[in-house]
């Protein structure tokens, strides 16, 4: 008798566990949400005998955004990630002999990650805000004279790279648009390859060299800068299947030249087609006061602008237009 109260006890024990559980309410993950974006384009030239001329190509570009966002009460949480590379070959004089086959390079390269935090300030629009960003690239990159490579690499992964801290306010008006004043930033520089730094690059503290070249103290492989910063995002759906990212950078180093502006410009356009197939436009913008660019067109030695040679900050440009497979998740 008492086997049988025991059996009764723990099976109603039992039942009344798990009717607890079913009453118990699910947990609330309704303020977190996640949004991503997979592309893969690519595109294929050849001629033959083509009277107008040109030349074979190969070419192919991936795109991968990944974005998480967390909102509840006052408190609100961005982390995004965006990456593209992309290669491009210019093909063989013969196709079909391959006499002439030329290696693939790049045309597209770079990381950008991104964490923000808010909290609500005085207002539903304002919000107190830290952020911490990185911007890089995957592969090493060079110049080239006609079809082969030209010296080292002129940059690879973290050669430069980007850290940035803010902390500031946010204004937030819409859910797709928002404007950060950060008068407290800071600005971090690295240059990993070391001749990269022995030689300046990107704006870090060069070599000191003997009067034979020889070098006597190793150049600086980061540098830091204290400022303040303006940010501007747009992401919309501005009409039915085509949506724009963009994304508007402005720093100012207070401890030298503030007026000198750095600027970063990103955009990326995406058309969907239908579900899988979508069209990118990726337009990039930048300006930093430090990194040189020189340019010796007919070699001499001599930097001669009026032949079209450049020695020193130069706007950067890149536009990138391609149709291929699209995936959003």
């Amino acid at each position: 008798m008492n086997k049988i109260f025991t059996l009764v006890g723990i099976v109603s024990i039992s039942v009344s566990s798990l009717m607890a559980q079913d009453a118990a309410p699910k947990k609330d993950t309704t303020y977190w949400k996640k949004a991503g974006f997979l592309g893969l384009n690519g595109s294929q030239t050849w001629l033959s005998d083509w009277a107008g001329g040109g030349q074979n190509n190969t070419a192919i570009n991936s795109i991968f955004n990944y974005q998480i966002d967390y909102n509840k009460d006052k408190i609100s949480w961005t982390t995004k990630l965006d990456a593209q590379y992309g290669l491009v070959r210019t093909g063989a004089s013969n196709i079909l002999n391959k006499t002439t086959v030329n290696p693939f390079r790049k045309n597209i390269d770079q990381i950008f990650a991104l964490s923000k935090f808010n909290v609500n300030a005085f207002s539903k629009y304002w919000f107190y805000a830290a952020q911490v960003d990185y911007r890089s690239q995957f592969a090493p990159g060079y110049e080239y004279d006609g079809n082969t490579i030209k010296g080292p690499a002129k940059s690879d992964f973290n050669s430069p790279g980007y850290t940035q801290i803010a902390i500031g306010l946010d204004y937030k008006p819409a859910p797709y648009f928002s404007a950060f004043l950060a008068p407290v930033a800071g600005k971090i520089t690295t240059v990993n390859r070391q001749y990269l730094a022995n030689d300046g690059a990107y704006g870090v503290e060069k070599a000191i060299r003997d009067n034979n070249n020889n070098i006597i103290t190793p150049g600086k492989r980061s540098r830091y800068e204290f400022g303040g910063r303006l940010v501007f995002k747009f992401k919309k759906d501005i009409m039915k299947n085509v949506n724009i990212d963009s994304y508007l950078d402005l720093f100012s180093n207070y401890l030298n030249n503030p007026g000198n502006i750095d600027v970063v410009f990103n955009n990326l356009i995406t058309f969907k087609v239908n579900k899988y197939i979508t069209a990118n436009l990726i337009s990039q913008m930048n300006y930093d006061n430090d990194i040189i660019r020189k340019r010796d067109l007919n070699a001499n030695g001599s930097i001669e602008p009026s032949l079209g040679d450049i020695n020193g900050p130069r706007l950067q440009l890149l536009t990138t237009f391609a149709l291929g497979f699209g995936y959003k998740f």
